[in-house]
């Protein structure tokens, strides 16, 4: 099944809404848990659009990823109101997901004992967490799944939606990548190598609305492909070229690369018109998998593309990618 993308919402370092995904995210020089100076995308926490959460009851203490993750499937649903809210089903991707709670409860537990880790905290480590309090918040009573995973899972979740919507389990469903930031997530990005290349992680939520239905220029989802593994970087350029060879030669490809994967991706999209981005090593994870799906749709629906390659570039085990065209 062809999925059309109905609508989009996005909360960024470079605001909110469609235009803050195709926007230079901001940098904020910030330090890591271990005092050393760095750089991240942060999202303003007070603005209006995310505080006016804090009146929900449930909400009153949840975790910045999930009133990012709120407010992003309020501006998808926003532009849709029409959608039965009742048989629309939700999927997240995370690949770090909760860290603010989930920092402050180990420490409890690691600086004060067993006997003080704050019960009240815990359930807000949990990675399904937020996407139960998105659902709960805005009324959503179709299937609901987390899937954890690097940038490349963004596909496995466009495929369960499909999924869905073929067999007639949602009649719409909401795809989002949300992230948070802390301090000590800088730390094991550094430990993991992630940072050697002049990565920069940011935070953030978007979503994107998907359905069965679409107008003559609406962009839907063409192809997919997914499950191209990797166990290093030796091997990581041959699962990018195998990748990029189910898709037809010549067609477009949105610049998504980040990191060590720049040059991987060049080698491998030789062939391709390559669109550029604003965007050169700010990676928000699952947040800009999301983001770069929405440009793309942007693009196609403006008239400017018909069709769009949008590589999902795992920075550890897989890639994957969608093929957008015209509905």
């Amino acid at each position: 099944m062809k999925a059309s993308l109905l609508s989009w919402g996005a909360v960024t370092p470079a605001g909110f809404g469609k235009d803050a995904v195709d926007r230079a995210w901001p940098l904020s020089e910030v330090k890591s848990g271990s005092g050393r100076p760095c750089l991240a995308g942060l999202v303003n926490r007070e603005a209006e659009a995310l505080t006016q959460w804090e009146k929900e009851p449930r909400l009153r203490r949840a975790s910045p990823l999930t009133y990012y993750m709120v407010e992003a499937t309020h501006q998808a649903l926003e532009k849709a109101p029409q959608i039965d809210r009742s048989r629309t089903g939700v999927i997240a991707t995370f690949f770090l997901g909760c860290l603010v709670y989930s920092v402050r409860f180990y420490r409890q537990v690691t600086e004060q004992g067993r006997r003080f880790g704050a019960p009240v905290l815990f359930p807000e480590t949990v990675f399904n967490s937020p996407l139960s309090h998105v659902v709960a918040t805005l009324g959503l009573g179709g299937p609901v799944y987390s899937q954890i995973g690097d940038k490349s899972c963004w596909a496995t979740a466009l495929r369960t939606a499909q999924c869905w919507l073929s067999n007639g389990d949602a009649d719409h469903v909401l795809v989002l990548g949300g992230e948070e930031f802390e301090a000590h997530e800088l730390d094991a990005l550094r430990a993991g190598g992630l940072l050697r290349h002049g990565l920069v992680p940011a935070e953030g939520a978007a979503a994107v609305l998907l359905g069965g239905e679409g107008s003559d220029n609406s962009a839907r989802i063409n192809t997919l492909a997914e499950g191209f593994t990797f166990t290093g970087k030796d091997d990581a350029g041959e699962a990018a070229k195998a990748c990029l060879n189910e898709f037809p030669t010549g067609s477009p490809i949105l610049e998504t690369s980040t990191g060590w994967t720049k040059k991987m991706v060049k080698e491998a999209s030789a062939g391709h018109r390559v669109i550029p981005s604003p965007f050169t090593q700010v990676d928000g994870f699952t947040i800009s998998t999301a983001c770069d799906t929405i440009r793309a749709a942007q693009k196609i629906t403006a008239g400017e593309e018909n069709e769009i390659i949008v590589p999902y570039w795992g920075l550890t085990t897989q890639c994957s990618a969608a093929l957008l065209d015209r509905g």
